[in-house]
């Protein structure tokens, strides 16, 4: 066989090849590194059929939809992680629960808007909520007060993680941004501000997980001594 006829056919039998070797978890890998590089927005059957080397159609082999491709890539992360570490704690085991979340959100920032993507959110995206509630209960708070709970450490940690990834440095009371819009402008407490050089986000996030836990034990002993 020639050189040149030997590279028609692997190139007649490359698409073939890669149609076989296709899978519904490569898809997924796909679908998470692109989300994680440009953004669910960025998600189309045609541009991770590019990504992956097949054409559109191969991929509803193994999805229906765009919506449940997303989906299934939101149960792949999410189904992954170990929301309960069965602390004895209550506390240990929000605080765990959090750090799992953040950790999640640090390693694919575009999970929460895939989350927000209709119909993409899995049951198990409720495995937080399951892990702090049974955790709250425990604590002593009743059902709203635990639902409350849940969505206020929902969205201090969606938040930080979120702004750890994607800093905005105008917003930020850097030496810097002090000495040129700030001074003398009447905020001395801001102006003032003796910060570190570099921030340091775990223990930013954990002192806030702290401070809510610390409001929740408050709360039950308040309640308690109200019912006596």
């Amino acid at each position: 066989m020639s050189p040149s006829s030997r590279a028609r056919k692997t190139t007649a039998t490359s698409p073939q090849r890669k149609l076989r070797d296709l899978s519904r978890e490569k898809v997924i890998d796909a679908g998470l590194a692109l989300i994680d590089k440009a953004g669910t927005n960025a998600i189309t059957m045609r541009g991770l059929a590019d990504a992956v080397g097949v054409t559109p159609m191969a991929l509803y082999n193994h999805f229906s939809s765009k919506r449940d491709l997303l989906s299934a890539i939101a149960e792949s992360v999410i189904s992954a992680a170990e929301f309960d570490g069965g602390q004895a704690d209550w506390r240990d085991r929000v605080q765990h629960c959090f750090e799992v979340l953040r950790k999640l959100c640090l390693q694919h920032p575009g999970l929460p808007r895939l989350l927000e993507f209709e119909g993409a959110a899995p049951a198990t995206v409720f495995a937080p909520m399951e892990v702090t509630l049974r955790a709250l209960h425990e604590a002593g708070l009743d059902d709203v007060d635990s639902v409350r709970t849940y969505f206020l450490l929902t969205g201090f940690t969606l938040a930080q993680a979120g702004y750890q990834t994607r800093p905005i440095p105008d917003l930020e009371p850097s030496e810097k941004i002090r000495t040129e819009r700030i001074a003398g402008r009447g905020y001395t407490a801001t102006e003032r501000l003796d910060l570190p050089a570099t921030w340091d986000f775990d223990a930013s996030f954990a002192f806030g997980i702290s401070l809510i836990l610390d409001g929740v034990e408050a709360t039950v002993s308040r309640i308690a001594a109200k019912n006596r």
